[in-house]
């Protein structure tokens, strides 16, 4: 028996460590290539011929956030007669009146912002921005979420990067509004800045390919028709175009000292949905396109980095296994001097543990290069661990439907804060079955390691103790949260007042272009 847990525990550490070694990578890539601030006034517009700018808007039962968005889109500056609006609303709830009554409220718009509607939601977003390309003419598509709020110079800023004929996208970099509204916001914050800060810097200076995120982007026209336009075969539309896109040679650019405000869900059943579908269509992506990218003329650089990108879904599986064995491995083979786990866990430490903490603590020092939020991080540093452990079980749930599906319903993520209700997740049995389950699997697992801690507690090894104690936080904190959101309801609210556009940091000139 200890012979098997002891392999069960080895192979949990390998594939750990085989990813830990990965998030090395992007840290050092980041060091030695990001790029120095911007220089003001380095930019320049675009020629007004051929720069024609459509601003797709795909949404659906956003009440909350709507206002927000058509006020902020309304407000970017362009030249006149080169720019058009779209919302794609495939909304069924009052969101389409709201809409309405905004541009009702707001005539100047009516030749410049189309509400377009469809009589079904095929192909959820990826279908709506197809059928809104279908309906322009435009040689540029900017494309923004419903919590997104872009201010006035995001055209004027991102569009100079086109002049370039081989670029294919150019990527503004996300920040968040909310992110110190609670303690699961914060920990949004540290995971997805992380990604922006360090491994989109990685990949855009290292000219590897990285992945448009949906939202706050741009596209060149021919790129996506020549990657053969939206799919709905994946849930995550935006990894497969951007890895099609590449794959037929279009760079992409980032900018990562440019920032464009949106919101983090404040509810965790929001943000296990949201996890939920990043993972699945990661792995669906993985799927459809990956034997291509192995087969491909790439560099092997790019080849071996969107392998790493289009399987980081699997990490979840060896955090799951690690979390099942991790107590059965102490108590079989003993955690004393001279055992197996003296040899094995150091390694666990630097490579799965160090990496990450590593990864997180550089994201947000570079961030704003802020000395408390370094700090905040470090200490912040085992809860971080222990829920990225925790939301481990969502994610392999989604690895395996990623497996074995294709497509699926796109779930959006419900946007508004605490006021903003659960868009429905929970009055569909079918969720509501799926995320109970799940709490009771994280609740055994909390069960599990408290054992343990009080086990190895009893014998003095107050060491291992505390740790486990740590690890089960995770896992008590999102049944927690889950039976919070249970009992508050999943109903939607009374419209709340929209958050207002804010700056991206750079300079603003204040001059409408002409």
């Amino acid at each position: 028996m200890g012979v098997f847990i002891g392999g069960l525990y080895l192979v949990a550490v390998g594939g750990l460590v085989f990813f830990g070694v990965h998030r090395f990578k992007m840290v050092f890539g980041y060091l030695f290539n990001r790029p120095g601030p911007p220089v003001e006034g380095e930019s320049v517009a675009l020629p007004r011929e051929g720069a024609t700018v459509c601003i797709q808007c795909p949404v659906y039962n956003e009440p909350l956030v709507i206002e927000g968005l058509l006020k902020s889109v309304a407000a970017i500056d362009w030249y006149p007669g080169q720019l058009e609006i779209q919302i794609l609303d495939d909304s069924d709830d009052e969101t389409p009146s709201i809409i309405s009554r905004w541009l009702e409220k707001n005539p100047r718009w009516a030749g410049v912002c189309r509400h377009l509607r469809r009589s079904d939601r095929s192909g959820y977003k990826a279908g709506a921005l197809a059928s809104g390309m279908r309906q322009s003419r435009a040689c540029f598509f900017a494309v923004f979420d419903a919590d997104f709020r872009p201010s006035s110079d995001f055209l004027r800023v991102m569009m100079p990067a086109f002049t370039d004929p081989s670029v294919g996208l150019v990527q503004a970099r996300w920040d968040f509004s909310n992110r110190r509204a609670g303690f699961l916001t914060r920990l949004q914050a540290v995971f997805l800045d992380a990604h922006f800060v360090v491994e989109q810097v990685a990949r855009a200076a290292g000219g590897l390919f990285f992945n448009f995120n949906g939202t706050a982007g741009i596209w060149r026209r021919d790129a996506l028709e020549d990657a053969g336009g939206w799919s709905a075969d994946t849930v995550t539309e935006d990894l497969d175009i951007s890895y099609r896109a590449q794959m037929k040679g279009w760079r992409f650019v980032y900018l990562p000292h440019y920032t464009v405000k949106s919101e983090l869900p404040e509810h965790i059943t929001a943000f296990k949905s949201q996890q939920r579908r990043w993972t699945k269509g990661g792995i669906q992506v993985m799927r459809k396109l990956l034997p291509a990218l192995m087969r491909s003329n790439a560099p092997l650089s790019i080849k071996i980095e969107g392998f790493y990108h289009l399987t980081v879904g699997f990490v979840h599986f060896f955090l799951v296994l690690f979390a099942l064995v991790f107590v059965p491995f102490l108590v079989v083979l003993g955690p004393v001097p001279g055992g197996a786990f003296w040899f094995v866990h150091p390694i666990v430490i630097l490579g799965a543990g160090a990496s990450t903490v590593l990864f997180y603590l550089v994201g947000q020092f570079c961030r704003d290069r802020r000395w408390l939020d370094l700090f905040l991080t470090l200490v912040m540093a085992p809860l971080v661990l222990s829920f990225g452990l925790a939301m481990s079980l969502t994610c392999l749930w989604a690895v395996f439907d990623g497996l074995f599906t294709s497509g699926g319903e796109f779930v959006r993520t419900p946007k508004g804060g605490r006021n903003m209700g659960l868009g429905g997740i929970l009055r569909s049995g079918r969720f509501l079955s799926q995320y109970r389950i799940l709490a009771g699997c994280e609740g055994v697992l909390a069960v599990v390691m408290l054992g343990g801690a009080a086990t190895f507690a009893e014998r003095g090894l107050f060491a291992i103790a505390s740790v486990l104690v740590v690890k089960a936080v995770g896992y008590i904190a999102l049944v927690g949260w889950f039976v919070g959101d249970s009992i508050g309801g999943d109903e939607v609210p009374q419209r709340l007042e929209p958050i207002p556009a804010t700056d991206s940091g750079l300079p603003f000139s204040g001059r409408r272009m002409e």
